[in-house]
Parts: structure tokens; C-alpha cells; sequence
């Protein structure tokens, strides 16, 4: 009976230790996924998308991409690694070529307006 309870055991400390390591700045939405307006604001030189292209990117990324899967945190792929998934996806998800374009364009806006938060 008692050697049941070990792998229970295990299971909840590793649950534990998994959860309580991904706690960072990125576990608040806002962050993790940025607003439209927030990309927009960060852009680098004054080059920015227009704001309703991101809101447009940001709404598909919340909703067509979390269809089949979560959403995943912006900041943990690099803007190549994003393009190469994004041209992976969007066909599977049915994207028109705007609306992939849209996609990209937050996407991408998103990633290196956290980048350059965090330096």
C-alpha cells in the first residue's frame, strides 16, 4: 500500500517543480502576448505596422492558433524559428494571405518588442 503512494508522490513534486519553474515576467498575458498597441508603440526607428494590421495579427494568433493548440509564449522562439513555424501552420490553418501576413506581422513586431524590453 505504501509503495503506491511513491510514484503519486514523485508525480506531484515533479508537477510542482515544473509549474513553479515557469513562473516568470511571461506568465502575464499582456507580456507574453503583447498588445497591438503595445508592438506598435516598441516598433524600432518609428517603422511600425499599422495598428490594425497588428490587432488583426494578435486576434488571429489568440484565436485560429490556439484552435488546435496553446498559444506559445512569443519571447521563447526566435523570430526565424517563428517564420519557419508560421509557414508551417498557416496552411493547416487555413490562413488567407492576408491574414497569414497579418499573422506574421504581430508576430514577429511582438518577438522583437520583447526583445528589446528585456534589454
Amino acid at each position: 500500500m505504501k509503495l503506491c503512494a511513491v510514484p503519486w508522490v514523485t508525480l506531484g513534486l515533479s508537477c510542482l517543480f515544473l509549474f513553479g519553474s515557469c513562473q516568470s515576467d511571461l506568465s502575464d498575458p499582456r507580456k507574453a502576448y503583447p498588445t497591438a498597441s503595445a508592438v506598435s508603440a516598441s516598433s524600432k526607428h518609428g517603422q511600425s505596422a499599422d495598428l490594425a494590421t497588428l490587432e488583426r495579427g494578435r486576434k488571429i494568433y489568440t484565436t485560429s492558433c490556439t484552435e488546435c493548440h496553446v498559444a506559445r509564449t512569443i519571447a521563447n522562439y526566435s523570430v526565424p524559428e517563428w517564420r519557419r513555424w508560421i509557414d508551417v501552420m498557416a496552411p493547416r490553418a487555413h490562413l488567407a494571405v492576408n491574414d497569414r501576413a497579418a499573422l506574421e506581422t504581430y508576430v514577429i513586431g511582438a518577438r522583437e518588442s520583447l526583445a528589446s524590453a528585456s534589454e
